[in-house]
């Protein structure tokens, strides 16, 4: 059956939110993250997109996969389905980007509002029916999703800008030191950052210095426990889980396991959880609580530490990866979406330093948003060239721009 570009997104994003976040831990939506990641690809596949210059990058992506799974199963510390397992969960996030980057979707004003609405819907409902007054991380990160989906969507008005603060501060209700970092980076880039920030500039250095400040400020409690007294002990196994994960990280990556680390399944995963990996043997890992082969709810605690299972070879091209995308990001014309790009980023990394979401479906929506902004066709410039507005299309248009071969943005 054919199906419109627009309306295969329309429906993605329906879903996501709702599912992929809010609702996720429900009977029954624990594998649509999954699903619809499999759906994304094969809608890709099924469009044949053709002749864009990422390609080339994800065939390098799809060797270098192609390599840890057979060096994995070659090492052998885990089982082989704590291999696949891995295997489905770290290509997650890269199916969502590259294939949302190929296909490039747009949105008719009409199916804007039908995402946006149905994701207040949701979010009125998790907040005052379903779990009010419980502090649980993921509220946080769907209002701060839904936010920058919404400034996405509206453009830079004041009015819209300020719905949008007031949809992530609505995250605050979660509770969680990572959303307050978040929620005061979201306030600093849309309301205090003038320029682009440029690397060969002293004002960027100060500006982004002042960030991390603030940011620290905010959630110094936890960050003060986790990575300075967390680090004090100079035992591993005295550690709590999160400093013990980072320190035998860095064991992993830099002293033991050169150049390729420990392979799939094996490290501070998912899948070294369901499959317990002998490595929190080996480490002295296993009598700590939350690393425990019978109370493990803290292997998958935090995203960098599994780049041990990389090793120096997959950190360099996990760092390659980001240049590359940072490097589009400076390129974008508009700044609100400069703006909104670069958070999709810098979201990442914060949600990484304490969480998994980069692996999971948390994670999905910043990947999809990213690629659409970075293909820059979906808000432009007003003729006073200060003001922004989204550049829908028109209902009745087809929004299938796959009859582009070479791959170039639209305007609708």
């Amino acid at each position: 059956m054919y199906m419109k570009i627009s309306t295969f997104f329309t429906w993605f994003w329906i879903l996501y939110l709702p599912f992929c976040i809010l609702f996720y831990d429900r009977a029954g939506f624990q594998y649509i993250d999954e699903f619809m990641t499999l759906g994304l690809v094969v809608f890709t596949f099924i469009k044949k997109t053709s002749g864009h210059h990422i390609k080339k990058e994800i065939y390098t992506y799809g060797i270098l996969m192609l390599f840890y799974v057979l060096y994995s199963l070659v090492m052998a510390i885990n089982v082989p389905a704590s291999v696949f397992l891995d295997l489905q969960q770290q290509v997650r996030p890269y199916c969502i980007f590259f294939c949302t980057y190929l296909l490039a979707p747009t949105f008719t004003k009409k199916q804007q509002n039908i995402i946006l609405y149905l994701y207040f819907a949701a979010i009125a409902y998790f907040l005052f029916g379903f779990r009010f007054g419980v502090e649980n991380a993921t509220i946080g990160q769907a209002c701060f999703q839904c936010g920058l989906l919404y400034i996405f969507f509206r453009g830079d008005k004041k009015k819209h800008l300020y719905i949008g603060v007031l949809i992530v501060t609505l995250g605050l209700l979660s509770g969680k030191s990572k959303f307050f970092g978040e929620y005061v980076m979201f306030i600093g880039l849309i309301f205090v950052l003038k320029n682009k920030l440029r690397l060969d500039n002293l004002l960027t250095y100060i500006q982004v210095g002042v960030l991390i400040t603030a940011i620290v400020f905010f959630t110094w409690y936890k960050f003060n426990a986790y990575y300075v007294e967390g680090f004090q002990e100079e035992d591993t196994s005295q550690m709590m889980a999160r400093p013990a994960t980072y320190t035998t990280a860095g064991t992993i990556i830099f002293k033991d396991y050169i150049p390729f680390g420990s392979g799939l399944g094996t490290f501070a995963t998912n899948a070294a959880s369901v499959y317990y990996s002998p490595l929190y043997y080996k480490y002295g890992l296993s009598n700590i609580w939350g690393l425990t082969p019978e109370w493990h709810n803290f292997m998958a605690d935090a995203f960098f530490p599994t780049l041990a299972e990389f090793g120096i070879v997959g950190l360099f091209f996990f760092v390659w990866f980001w240049v590359r995308r940072y490097k589009e990001i400076n390129k974008i014309d508009n700044f609100l979406v400069y703006k909104i790009a670069l958070m999709c980023m810098l979201a990442l990394f914060l949600e990484g330093t304490a969480d998994t979401s980069y692996l999971s479906g948390k994670g999905m929506g910043y990947f999809m948003l990213l690629a659409m902004a970075l293909r820059g066709s979906y808000i432009t410039k007003s003729k006073n060239n200060r003001i922004f507005k989204p550049n829908v299309i028109k209902d009745s248009e087809n929004s299938d721009i796959n009859n582009v071969s070479d791959g170039n943005d639209v305007n609708t």
